[in-house]
């Protein structure tokens, strides 16, 4: 009686394992023939058995068929399809000891990686941060296993990743892991001065002035003419009380290496935001006399110039007395003149910059210069 009993708890458990296998060979067959939801099925179940959940084989086939699944668009029969692909493609790779499935998941995984990334995008886009960042942390894993670099040359390179997961937690609003893809990319010395700036808000707003400015310093060193960079140095070096210790070490920088035009650019705006117009004016000067298509001086001078104007007839306002009204106007329209060269420079430089254009429109408008007003309104309406 025992041995009979011990035959049919054997017989029971081959053929209990066989029909695990079984789910496997179930799943390529239906999937061989485009019958996706069935393929599923029995994917599924052989993924949960412990007798299979360790097959290359079946993680392979798993890979293959959610691959599909996403790739046939839909969702209903799953809408994570591309995650798992990817996940049991990585699986397959890591447990194929054989290296039966190596090259065939591989390849299947570069292409699942791709459009996880696509899928990540998407999903940043339809604002479900969460779902982006997940999917990015998966093709990041996937770097790991391109050997051939198939990954970069599609634009899905590291630096790439981690900006899109800095966009990810950023649209989330989790500072913790801005901060730390940030960091990865300043790391990985990703080219773009954005990313100090970015840091360096992010700090500010945890009320961290000195680190905000550590940021912005090292984002000098590396984007060294960058106009936003030098603005925010000069703005937070004020800020913090320390522009007297800036414009002190442009000075001493000036002595030793005079032929360089961003020296006199970052000292003439520390001049000019206190308040000498005068020394602020020669810098900026300078500055072009070095380097004639340098934007941000250019600008600078024209914009300050436009500026200083528009006090002048403010202030004029509250003035009775026509001769010392038309004494201040003409001030004001001198110094309009003085900085419309300056302003139609930087605007031959960078035509496409707004800021510059709208400072001239103004500027026309105000010296009655209607033939130029008219021509660059027009250009800029696009008629």
């Amino acid at each position: 009686m025992r041995r009979i009993l011990a035959i049919i708890i054997f017989t029971s458990t081959i053929g209990w394992a066989f029909a695990q296998k079984n789910n496997v060979q179930s799943a390529a067959n239906s999937f061989k023939y485009e019958e996706y939801g069935e393929a599923k099925k029995y994917i599924d179940l052989a993924a949960k058995h412990p007798k299979t959940a360790n097959s290359a084989k079946m993680w392979y086939y798993r890979g293959r068929i959610y691959l599909s699944i996403h790739e046939s668009g839909d969702t209903k029969l799953d809408a994570d399809a591309i995650a798992k692909s990817v996940a049991s493609l990585m699986t397959c790779l890591d447990v194929d000891k054989s290296k039966m499935h190596e090259d065939s998941s591989r390849l299947y995984l570069m292409n699942g990686a791709i459009k996880c990334f696509i899928e990540g995008v998407n999903k940043y886009k339809a604002k479900d941060y969460a779902k982006s960042s997940e999917l990015y942390g998966l093709v990041l894993k996937a770097l790991n296993y391109d050997k051939n670099k198939d990954l970069p040359r599609n634009n899905v390179s590291e630096k790439t990743i981690y900006l899109n997961l800095y966009y990810a937690a950023s649209g989330a609003e989790d500072k913790v892991k801005s901060k730390e893809y940030l960091g990865k990319l300043i790391e990985l010395n990703y080219n773009d001065p954005n990313i100090y700036r970015s840091m360096c808000q992010l700090l500010l707003e945890e009320k961290d002035t000195v680190g905000g400015l550590s940021y912005i310093e090292k984002g000098r060193e590396r984007f060294y003419d960058d106009r936003d960079l030098i603005i925010e140095q000069v703005n937070l070096s004020i800020k913090m009380g320390k522009s007297d210790e800036l414009l002190k070490r442009m000075s001493d920088d000036i002595e030793y290496d005079a032929g360089n035009s961003t020296l006199y650019l970052v000292r003439g705006i520390l001049y000019e935001k206190k308040g000498d117009l005068e020394a602020a004016k020669k810098d900026y000067l300078e500055a072009l006399e070095l380097n004639p298509g340098y934007f941000i001086a250019a600008y600078n001078l024209g914009a300050m110039c436009y500026d200083a104007g528009a006090e002048i007839l403010t202030a004029a306002r509250d003035i009775v007395d026509n001769a010392k009204y038309a004494k201040e106007k003409e001030k004001a329209m001198a110094l309009f003149k003085e900085g419309i060269p300056h302003l139609e420079a930087a605007l031959e430089i960078d035509p496409t910059d707004d800021a510059a254009a709208q400072r001239l429109v103004r500027m026309y408008a105000r010296t009655g210069d209607t033939d130029k007003y008219n021509a660059l309104k027009a250009k800029r309406e696009g008629k």
